[in-house]
């Protein structure tokens, strides 16, 4: 059986039967919320939200969250239901806190997939604020994913700040992603506060992705509110690209006009790089006006895309609008654009053409490019064609990834090769002499790259 069926039938099962175990009218308030139109399903559950006092003095109150939203995937359905079975259990739990943690361990013993899964919700929305740490612990330690999950969620609920604080010390295997995705949902201008406040460093490198990522999702207006309040240019040009990547998705016109509405800039440019990405997938005349509008932009996606996608149509013709490109970012990117789209249709003719080409940084990228893509097909001769690169850590890199592939089929060969070629430095040689020797044995590659012609 197909798992996502099977636990969309699960969850819409659970639906029927929440009378049965949480009472008539619980199991009728059930069916209501799903079966209304999202008109209909305005009332909520007001929950309980910790959001600091002083970082969100100029951060507008978050909005409901949109019920026709929640009611479009089986996650949002399994939170709606933990609400409802919370708000049903609230008004007469009296369990202790220790009694609430064995009824969540017990039910994780149920034979029935539905009882097991009603019953832990119903528990969890009982623990108090002080609780959800060691009853987390506790389910991670008896592998109880629907415990954990229901108590990530109860807690983005009830304390979403002490969860995060939690995290932030060193728990990031206590606090995953359901706490995130939940906090999120419920109070995405909280979260966004949060994560401004973190020092840079590993962790807020991770929670780039927990935070910004799922607010430019869930709520791209929202994060586009808030993004002139975030100083890391890094951070704010991903917020407001994420963010427009996802307007773009339904209402290309709008995202367009966003992008165009921010003042000219980093962000700015990162934000029509976006949506014009997203433009060239289906429009690739639209997508080269609008780079040319733009001359001053770098545009490193929109260019590569467009590059590709004209290359698909004819070579000559992506390669006369790249010309047309200035000297910088876009044309750079549309160089590599071409390299990595021709390298799957005919490797002779783009070696060909890259053998032309006068010194230059976009020549540069699209050997990079070229030999990146090739390595594994033909490292002798990526090999080559990366050494042709100006000396510095792109070549570097490059050159230890071709060596690499290229000693599974003919490490002599590799070793010879590092002792005498022109070019490289007493670093380099030295750099690149630490590999490690992985095969004896091999024919060596089928040079289908060809060797350049020429150095650059």
């Amino acid at each position: 059986m197909n798992p996502t069926r099977s636990h969309s039938a699960l969850l819409w099962t659970a639906v029927g039967i929440a009378a049965v175990l949480g009472g008539v009218a619980l199991g009728q308030r059930l069916r209501t919320v799903f079966s209304a139109s999202p008109s209909d399903k305005s009332e909520r559950v007001d929950i309980q939200r910790a959001v600091p006092s002083t970082a969100q003095a100029n951060i507008p109150a978050d909005p409901p969250v949109s019920p026709q939203r929640d009611i479009l995937s089986d996650d949002a359905i399994e939170a709606e239901l933990s609400r409802l079975l919370g708000a049903s259990s609230r008004a007469g739990g009296s369990r202790s806190t220790m009694e609430v943690m064995d009824a969540i361990s017990t039910a994780n013993q149920e034979k029935s997939d539905l009882r097991r899964y009603l019953l832990i919700y119903e528990a969890v929305s009982e623990l108090g604020r002080n609780d959800f740490e060691a009853a987390l612990l506790r389910a991670r330690k008896e592998n109880n994913s629907i415990a954990q999950r229901a108590i990530e969620r109860r807690w983005a609920e009830v304390d979403p700040l002490s969860a995060a604080k939690a995290w932030a010390s060193g728990s990031e295997k206590l606090v995953g992603d359901s706490f995130f995705s939940s906090w999120v949902k419920i109070s995405p201008s909280s979260a966004l506060a949060w994560f401004s406040g973190l020092d840079e460093g590993p962790q807020r490198q991770k929670a780039r992705e927990l935070i910004l990522e799922r607010v430019a999702k869930y709520d791209p207006q929202r994060a586009l509110d808030f993004s002139n309040q975030i100083t890391n240019e890094k951070d704010r040009n991903a917020l407001v690209s994420r963010s427009l990547k996802t307007v773009a998705e339904s209402d290309l016109p709008q995202a367009i006009t966003l992008a165009r509405s921010l003042p000219v800039g980093t962000t700015r440019d990162a934000a029509l790089d976006t949506v014009i990405t997203q433009i060239a997938s289906t429009d690739l005349a639209a997508a080269q006006k609008l780079i040319a509008e733009n001359p001053d932009g770098t545009f490193s996606r929109a260019s590569a895309s467009v590059a590709a996608g004209l290359l698909k149509q004819s070579p000559i013709q992506a390669v006369a609008w790249a010309d047309t490109l200035p000297e910088g970012t876009a044309r750079e990117s549309a160089y590599a654009g071409i390299a990595r789209e021709w390298s799957t249709r005919d490797l002779e003719a783009v070696a060909s053409w890259l053998d032309k080409l006068p010194a230059s940084a976009a020549r540069d990228a699209a050997v990079l490019a070229f030999a990146g893509r090739n390595a594994a097909r033909d490292p002798e001769g990526a090999t080559l064609w990366a050494s042709t690169l100006p000396a510095n850590d792109s070549r570097k890199n490059l050159l230890m990834m071709t060596l690499r592939n290229w000693q599974r089929t003919n490490p002599e060969a590799v070793q010879k090769w590092i002792d005498s070629a022109e070019g490289l430095s007493a670093a380099e040689r030295e750099s690149l002499s630490t590999l490690q020797i992985t095969s004896k044995s091999g024919t060596g590659s089928s040079k289908t790259l060809g060797k350049p012609q020429k150095s650059k």
